[in-house]
């Protein structure tokens, strides 16, 4: 299984893929966190982040090739067994729900073509309108 953390698109936007799926939840993560010290929710945000920032590969491949155009179609799914991680993404979520942001958790088996895995997360390319 694979669990991936989104927070819905901004009204009249799509998100980051051909497939219309919603960002991941750190883009909400250091919107909310902004540089503010002096807020104890958002210093906690920036601790999350930094240890993702400090723990987590930046994955080497996004993209796929369709009519010689690279896209950028890879989203991120943790993987069920990198608990470490899990327990970070799920009080980040937290943090960022209690400052007033939706934090939607998918589950699933398929998440589409993998792209990159490591030993936290893998890659993959959705199939449009298809992610339980």
């Amino acid at each position: 299984m694979y669990v991936r953390f989104t927070a819905p698109a901004a009204p009249g936007q799509w998100s980051v893929t051909r497939a219309h799926v919603d960002p991941g939840f750190f883009r909400s993560g250091y919107d909310v966190w902004s540089g503010d010290a002096s807020d104890p929710v958002k210093i906690a945000i920036r601790r999350e982040l930094d240890w993702f920032n400090d723990n987590l590969p930046v994955p080497r491949r996004f993209a796929v090739k369709a009519k010689r155009v690279w896209h950028r179609d890879g989203v991120c799914w943790f993987r069920d067994d990198a608990a470490e991680a899990l327990r970070h993404a799920f009080v980040l979520a937290s943090l960022i729900e209690a400052s007033g942001i939706r934090i939607d958790r998918t589950w699933t088996r398929d998440p589409g073509q993998i792209l990159y895995r490591d030993k936290w997360q893998v890659v993959a390319k959705p199939e449009r309108r298809r992610l339980t």
